[in-house]
């Protein structure tokens, strides 16, 4: 009975902390939300999108808006089959990112409180008090990692890695049942099922980057403690509860890695690419001062930003986890100094070829997870996480005696870090209230199906005229976006026009498509780009008789052009032959009304994906490709009526595995392993 009401103490303390971080962006007034830049520029539109459709009764498999179309439901960032994200159709978009982001914040706290207080009776000399838990939470949650990402709007990297220490405790506590006394040593059981349900759920929560490092982190858990106890057992359970929750979330892994595999992430890149980014020593004093280079407007640290480097667990629990690492000394164990060894590896490779010896380039060299990994410095969470487990064991550590003085270092510690927590909680006006509203009414008058390009950097301010993926909000198609994921074949297709191979263009341009010119010409007409906004300062349409100037926007710095010379959304190889009328368009399926007098092929701007189907005049056909990107159809001479349906059974596929990893567990927690 006292542990249930410590516990419920404990939630109650960080519903109020949380709450104090937090204050108003919890309840915006109309018109206003916590700012986030990934969210205000690419979250929020995508959650918008969705909504939209649903509404409408159509369930958007397909995004046909960005980047000449592509999965939506498959896109990592959607993440629609992980439950708290559903808070985005439940409530006002403004009000749903706080309570999320808050939500995984306290959900943080929580898992590291639990995870301390379970570890007491399994690798210490006796049992963390709550007290000590409770610091160790508030000091992950409120760390400079998750802090400064709400900043930066990295929703669904905040909601992944608040999962880490629960994910751990479920893990830990699996793999180390036969050290417990009075437990059944073979049982996989219980212990199994709540790791393999809280796995999954990490994975559903989208950046599974986060999921590979805490997978890192229970490894040498489960290492240490098969060397320690000499069986092969720790590890044996924790590769079948995790492969059970890579199963049991096969809905979205599965769909996401096709998408994955199809994407601009399957270049191969050099080292350099890779170790772009990594800590510096001089980073270590960001540990001291949070602001020592400057906070994340003002940040003039090594690259990339403020964000990626950002682990500050204030003073105090620098010092504690200090003091947590001699006591773990004093009475060395091999289990007791997991904390450190995740902690210390987390920095090492986060120094990438700043450290004496580069492991971040030999894991690159032979663990192929890392060809995919960018910017070592996230590897941070791991320091936050070991260093914020150390905290709160050396908060243990120090006389219980006296009472109040313990109680003014909780005071002090806590205090340090919600004050520096509430220098990244803001609020904005909605994304939508900054777009150029002439601009959008001009694009908008146009029925006819056509493309926008935005001709520039994202990170320039033209963006605010009409954002990258704010296009969604206006049903407006655009030939680029903001989102690393974009098709490989699309890609590489309008690197080459741009004069560039894909590999090449990809290093510069790796969240939208590379710039035109008008000596891409061909390719923009092809691509149905029938405006292009152009900043001021660099444009290359100008006194080009081909494109039209139908807006100048001084203030903002951009161009708008016409061009005259586009090509339909669908038409005949022979133009001559027909013409091609679109009378339905909407995510997932495409009707078009077509004559022709000769038998001939149909172009399009469409990408080729698997999961499309056709039908003419409802007999299914095969649908082709133009230049491996783009879908054709050949028609016969006539009048016909020609469907694009998109029907993903990858999903289909993903339900299917998943519900077998349902019935695995039942029947894995009814054994014995």
């Amino acid at each position: 009975m006292i542990k249930h009401r410590v516990f419920i103490l404990a939630i109650v303390g960080y519903c109020i902390l949380v709450g104090l971080v937090f204050g108003r962006a919890l309840t915006p007034s109309y018109g206003m939300m916590i700012f986030g830049d990934d969210i205000h520029r690419q979250y929020y539109f995508y959650r918008e999108f969705f909504n939209h459709w649903i509404s409408q009764g159509v369930f958007p498999w397909w995004n046909p808006y960005l980047f000449g179309g592509e999965p939506f439901i498959a896109n990592p960032v959607v993440n629609i089959w992980y439950p708290p994200n559903w808070l985005f159709s439940l409530l006002p978009l403004n009000v749903a990112y706080s309570w999320h982001v808050a939500l995984h914040v306290f959900w943080a706290c929580l898992g590291m409180y639990l995870l301390l207080i379970q570890i007491g009776p399994i690798g210490l000399i006796r049992p963390i008090r709550p007290i000590s838990a409770f610091v160790g939470g508030c000091i992950f949650g409120l760390s400079g990692f998750f802090m400064a990402r709400t900043f930066a709007g990295h929703v669904d990297v905040i909601a992944a890695a608040s999962f880490m220490p629960w994910v751990v405790g479920a893990f830990w506590r699996l793999i180390s049942l036969p050290l417990i006394k009075l437990q059944r040593p073979q049982s996989f059981g219980q212990e199994g099922v709540i790791a393999t349900l809280v796995f999954a759920l990490q994975l559903l929560a989208g950046y599974q980057t986060m999921a590979f490092f805490t997978v890192i982190a229970v490894g040498i858990i489960a290492l240490i403690y098969a060397i320690q106890i000499k069986s092969l057992i720790p590890l044996l359970r924790a590769c079948l509860a995790g492969a059970l929750g890579v199963a049991l979330s096969a809905i979205q892994i599965l769909p996401a890695a096709e998408f994955f595999g199809r994407s601009i992430r399957t270049f191969e890149f050099p080292y350099s690419w890779h170790s772009y980014g990594s800590l510096e020593w001089k980073s270590l004093l960001q540990f001291i001062n949070p602001f020592q280079f400057g906070n994340q407007y003002t940040y003039t640290g090594p690259p990339p930003n403020f964000i990626e480097h950002s682990a500050f667990l204030g003073v105090g629990g620098l010092m504690l986890a200090m003091i947590g690492i001699i006591s773990l000394i004093r009475h060395m164990r091999p289990i007791r100094g997991v904390f450190f060894v995740i902690a210390f590896f987390g920095l090492w490779v986060s120094l990438g070829p700043n450290a004496p010896i580069d492991l971040q380039k030999i894991l690159w060299q032979f663990v192929p997870m890392y060809h995919y990994l960018r910017i070592p410095p996230r590897h941070l969470i791991l320091v936050v996480f070991g260093l914020a487990g150390l905290a709160g064991i050396g908060f243990d550590r120090l006389p219980t005696s006296p009472r109040v003085l313990r109680s003014l270092i909780v005071g002090v510690i806590v205090a340090e870090m919600v004050v520096f927590a509430r220098n990244f909680i803001e609020l904005k006006p909605i994304p939508e209230t900054r777009h150029d509203k002439e601009l959008i009414a001009l694009l908008k008058k146009d029925t006819q199906p056509y493309r926008l390009l935005q001709n520039f950097g994202a990170w320039l301010p033209q963006r605010d005229g009409l954002d990258f993926d704010g296009v969604m909000a206006y049903g407006i198609h655009s030939a680029t976006g903001y989102d690393p994921s974009i098709l490989r074949t699309y890609y590489e297709f309008i690197a080459l026009a741009s004069g560039k191979s894909g590999e090449t263009a990809v290093l510069n341009a790796d969240v939208q498509v590379p710039y035109l010119s008008a000596s891409s010409a061909s390719a923009i007409d092809m691509l149905n780009i029938k405006y292009l906004m152009v900043p001021i300062a660099y444009d290359p349409f100008a006194n080009n008789s081909r494109y039209i100037l139908r807006r100048e926007d001084k203030k903002q710095e951009y161009r708008l052009y016409e061009n005259t010379t586009v090509f339909p959304r669908f038409y005949y190889a022979q133009k001559e032959c027909g013409t091609a009328n679109v009378t339905s368009y909407t995510p997932n399926r495409i009707e078009l009304t077509v004559a022709s007098t000769c038998d001939d092929t149909l172009l399009s701007s469409e990408n080729w994906y698997l999961g499309w189907h056709a039908t003419i005049d409802g007999e299914e056909v095969t649908i082709g490709k133009l230049n491996n990107t783009f879908r054709t159809l050949f028609v016969l001479k006539g009048r016909h009526t020609i469907i694009f349906e998109y029907k993903p059974i990858i999903f289909l596929w993903g339900a299917l595995i998943s519900s077998i990893a349902i019935l695995s567990l039942v029947f894995f927690s009814l054994r014995r392993l």
